[in-house]
């Protein structure tokens, strides 16, 4: 009887870590998801530049013209994003509305202590992320 304690304590224990590091998993996954969807990333055209011109070995003349489109590109995608942003912020805000209807009094003030997280690390990495490496050039500017 012991030893059946031990397993099954043993067991619950590994299930429930189990369990928690799925949850983790997820959640880090889905704030990479929205991170990605939401901020800019102004290394982007500078990574795929250099992956273009390793992997289709560039020419010269070639590497400048495809800057020139990745960059075009990445413009056109930033004010797409823009213009698109009031809307976003829009369905978000409707999203959190309808969840609080869901919620009790207490569950909405932590709903909303998340939502103010989320948009501080937002913020902040932005910031961070505008910096860039020291050294590094945007070949976009």
């Amino acid at each position: 009887m012991k030893n059946f304690k031990l397993w099954g304590g043993l067991f619950a224990l590994f299930c429930s870590g189990v369990l928690l590091g799925m949850q983790v998993s997820w959640r880090i996954a889905e704030d990479r998801a929205i991170e990605n969807l939401t901020r800019e990333h102004p290394r982007v055209p500078k990574s795929i530049i250099r992956k273009l011109d390793r992997e289709l070995e560039l020419t010269d003349t070639q590497r400048k013209r495809i800057e020139e489109i990745v960059c075009r590109t990445h413009r056109e995608l930033l004010a797409f994003r823009d213009r698109i942003k009031p809307d976003r912020e829009r369905i978000i805000q409707q999203s959190i509305d309808a969840m609080k209807a869901e919620l009790f009094p207490e569950q909405q003030k932590k709903l909303d202590a998340l939502r103010e997280r989320r948009i501080k690390a937002s913020q902040a990495q932005d910031k961070i992320s505008h910096k860039g490496r020291s050294g590094d050039k945007d070949p976009c500017e």
